[in-house]
């Protein structure tokens, strides 16, 4: 897998993005800091919500022996309330590693860094953006990635060196927590196994000194991506209300988000398949399998404009690869998005 490193580095070196043009090129403000912070302000917890949550979930769980194995990790979050956008979540704060769902954050920070004059989505990382959204592939996510932050793939680096690659690799972190997202520790791309692992990879995912780090099972690694259900939907209202990027930006990344189970059948258990079921509805989200995790964050949206948002994270072992994320969506859509245009009172959350 020597080979794979080598050409990730020679892909960003070949781009004009080494480790010395990536650090002149950030600003020293970046935009929509505080329009997107004001709007975080404004997401309330919702009783009425929460209750209607609390309630499905307990209702499955009491049904369902393969999702009481489980961790599980929601968040739903209506962004087309009169009061503002409310939320609600189970055991949405706590960190769980996000699978390939983290893609998708990486995806809107190209974009964000491009309008901050820090990178060029040129053809190569067109390329790649697409791959790793479209196909999941992990050898794109670690190209964009390493677009993104300057820190290239390779041997192992002694102290000084070290600390520097290990700052360049908190940058998308950085710019989260610049928008108000402080929950998302997205500090490092995906990777197939086998040897895609570089040493100086390999020395960041196991720095205990850097907060945040989630620990691998086996203690082999401290310091691995972690992301909580209600980060993760806080991030995706920001790209739904166009807080985050600017509006042909955010379209932008919607549109590679965009899923429909219809022509993606493996995705008739996610997000995109409980949507399918109410029917006239569009859905923008990033699911992630790997191991015991099972999961799925996106946004959805009804043709009167309404969006919620849904995340959910499972793990267990053995993993669960149920009907619960396709269930919650049809039942908080109907819930919500089926009854936008009517005067007819909204049915509760189905149990």
């Amino acid at each position: 897998m020597e080979a794979g490193r080598t050409l990730v580095a020679a892909a960003v070196l070949a781009a004009g993005l080494g480790p010395a043009a990536w650090a002149q090129s950030a600003p020293a403000t970046p935009p929509r800091t505080e329009e997107s912070r004001a709007y975080l302000a404004r997401i309330e917890p919702s009783e009425s919500l929460q209750g209607q949550l609390d309630g499905f979930v307990e209702a499955r769980l009491a049904s369902d022996p393969e999702l009481r194995r489980a961790s599980l990790r929601a968040a739903v979050l209506d962004l087309g309330g009169a009061g503002g956008p409310r939320l609600a979540h189970w055991h949405g704060d706590a960190p769980v590693y996000p699978a390939s769902v983290v893609k998708f954050v990486y995806l809107m920070a190209a974009y964000a860094f491009q309008q901050d004059g820090r990178l060029q989505i040129d053809e190569p990382l067109d390329r790649a953006l697409e791959q790793m959204i479209r196909v999941s592939s992990n050898r794109a996510t670690q190209e964009v990635f390493a677009r993104l932050t300057g820190a290239l793939p390779g041997p192992s680096l002694p102290p000084g060196p070290y600390a520097e690659f290990r700052e360049r690799r908190l940058g998308v972190e950085r710019w989260l927590r610049s928008l108000g997202i402080t929950d998302l520790h997205t500090v490092n791309p995906t990777y197939d196994g086998g040897g895609d692992i570089s040493g100086r990879e390999e020395q960041f995912l196991s720095d205990r000194d850097v907060p945040g780090g989630l620990p691998s099972a086996d203690g082999e690694f401290s310091n691995r991506t972690a992301m909580t259900a209600t980060g993760t939907a806080k991030l995706l209202a920001l790209l739904a209300t166009g807080h985050a990027l600017g509006p042909d930006d955010s379209a932008t990344v919607r549109r590679r988000m965009r899923r429909d189970s219809r022509e993606q059948r493996h995705l008739a258990a996610r997000i995109a398949g409980g949507a399918e079921r109410v029917g006239g509805l569009e859905t923008y989200a990033k699911s992630g399998t790997w191991g015991p995790i099972y999961a799925d964050a996106g946004i959805v949206r009804h043709r009167s404009g309404h969006e919620i948002v849904v995340v959910v994270f499972t793990e267990a072992r053995p993993h669960y690869r149920g009907d619960f994320i396709a269930d919650l969506t049809e039942t908080a859509a109907r819930r919500w998005l089926a009854s936008a245009s009517t005067s007819e009172p909204s049915p509760q959350l189905a149990q």
